[in-house]
């Protein structure tokens, strides 16, 4: 029960607080997980039950809502934890799995509903960010500065029609991830010894390298279907180098005994500075053949 209110309540403050709801909503599974995690699984197909039988008695419209962003994440992520997968693992299993469950779910509304998916999304996005042009227009900007701004949304919005796709599977990861950094931090309550893996260790495979490459490639046809596709790999790819690069990073920062603050900066810049994450994301492709964290070997001379 305890579960079920905790989870309802943050389901409610995402729907109707704007904005500083959407905080809320990122941690919607985690009363599920925790639970799940401290007693038996039981429990936490227990919660997302009650929540289902909760919304369809009060909101039906957001059933699919809870059904989408959190119900895959309540019981997937506790489940590959419990089974020693470790953190990242358990991280992109979830999110793989909750976006299998989005495409099968669009495939039933496409053949058996007929419902315009990328019409829909279109027009979603197109809305968004029409507001948000909305709430600078009625600010203090000057003429040119509005115009600029204009002109940057303009591209957004086209950026993501393009690449709805690859932006949704990062959400999608975002959001186990930051449950994961929360759980973690309440894990000396579970009373039971769960592998969260070493961060700093983390390496993609090696064979993404080859996916690079080919969509790389796949850029210089004239297919605009074939260009969107690759170009929504490379998000996705340049998402997993950067967290190889922060990976990377961060065993370089254990090593010398950085700073925390030297440490919190650094990551202040990555928010400040999003061209700085390209720099982090090459540094993660590189340790592909660099090998930056290997234990250097004395050779017997």
């Amino acid at each position: 029960m305890k579960g079920s209110l905790l989870t309802l309540a943050l389901f409610f403050l995402y729907s109707t607080i704007p904005f500083l709801g959407a905080f809320a909503g990122i941690f919607v599974p985690l009363p599920c997980i925790y639970y799940s995690l401290k007693y038996q699984r039981v429990t936490g197909y227990a919660i997302v039950l009650l929540m289902l039988f909760t919304l369809a008695l009060l909101d039906a419209s957001s059933v699919l809502q809870y059904l989408v962003l959190s119900a895959v994440c309540s019981l997937v992520l506790p489940e590959f934890l419990a089974r020693g997968k470790g953190s990242i693992r358990s991280l992109f299993y979830t999110a793989g799995l909750n976006a299998l469950l989005v495409a099968v779910l669009a495939v039933i509304a496409v053949v058996l509903f007929n419902v315009d998916i990328d019409g829909h999304m279109r027009a979603t996005i197109h809305d968004a960010i029409s507001q948000v042009g909305e709430t600078y227009r009625q600010s203090s900007l000057t003429g040119q500065e509005l115009q600029g701004l204009e002109d940057g949304l303009r591209v957004t919005e086209k950026f993501f029609v393009r690449m709805y796709p690859s932006v949704f599977l990062i959400f999608l990861a975002i959001l186990a991830g930051s449950n994961l950094i929360m759980l973690r931090r309440l894990s000396g309550s579970l009373g039971k010894d769960i592998s969260f893996g070493t961060f700093s260790l983390y390496r993609n495979p090696d064979f993404l390298v080859w996916l690079v490459i080919v969509a790389g490639f796949t850029l210089l046809t004239d297919s605009t279907v074939l260009t969107t596709i690759a170009l929504n790999v490379l998000v996705v790819l340049y998402c997993l180098y950067f967290v190889q690069g922060l990976a990377v990073s961060l065993w370089f920062a254990k090593k010398i005994k950085l700073s925390r603050v030297l440490q919190a900066i650094f990551y202040a810049l990555l928010a400040l500075q999003p061209l700085l994450t390209i720099v982090v994301a090459l540094f993660g492709l590189t340790d592909l053949w660099a090998n930056f964290r290997a234990r250097n070997k004395k050779e017997n001379l």
